[in-house]
């Protein structure tokens, strides 16, 4: 009786250690997410993107509003984490000239069941941008150096599509 244990105990050890090396041996499956692949980004509702409000440089960040699938495999879960950043602003002046702004995508973090093979963020590309409307010269003739045009707002309602800007190699977990 305690050798039919005894090698029962061994076969389930060795039977579990050859299982853990094949799973660990395993390779892990990798995709291509093509330089070009649609993006559908938001920002969290709520904020404030004005040109009266923000500075050249500003970070911001929003998130994935749908999942970016290959074929029938999703990639990159919806809510991951994007960054943009404001790469042009001008505030509205006297005059009536209305403000400007543009927010420049850069970056997607992966999540779900692929990262990118060294760990990088996926490179994204494209920009949205605004420019506030003016001050009619006329209806304010005499008063037309103290009037401000509006600012340049993007709404944070929206959902913007935006481009991989490289291809890049994602593995499984």
């Amino acid at each position: 009786m305690k050798i039919k244990s005894r090698l029962l105990r061994r076969g389930v050890i060795l039977t579990t250690l050859f299982l853990f090396t094949m799973v660990s041996l395993s390779p892990a499956a990798t995709l291509q997410l093509p330089k070009g692949t649609d993006v559908k980004v938001k920002f969290t509702q709520g904020m404030k993107l004005s040109s009266g409000t923000l500075g050249q440089g500003v970070p911001i960040i929003c998130h994935l509003a749908e999942d970016v699938r290959i074929g029938d495999k999703v990639v990159v879960e919806a809510g991951a984490q994007a960054t943009a950043v404001v790469s042009d602003v001008k505030k509205s002046k006297g005059g009536g000239k209305g403000g400007y702004i543009k927010i420049s995508f850069n970056e997607l973090e992966t999540k779900g069941a692929y990262n990118t093979v060294d760990g990088s963020k996926i490179k994204l590309s494209g920009y949205i941008e605004n420019t506030g409307k003016g001050k009619g010269f006329f209806p304010y003739l005499f008063f037309v150096l103290f009037l401000k045009g509006s600012q340049g707002e993007i709404s944070t309602d929206a959902v913007y599509t935006v481009k991989v800007a490289e291809s890049v190699i994602l593995e499984s977990k």
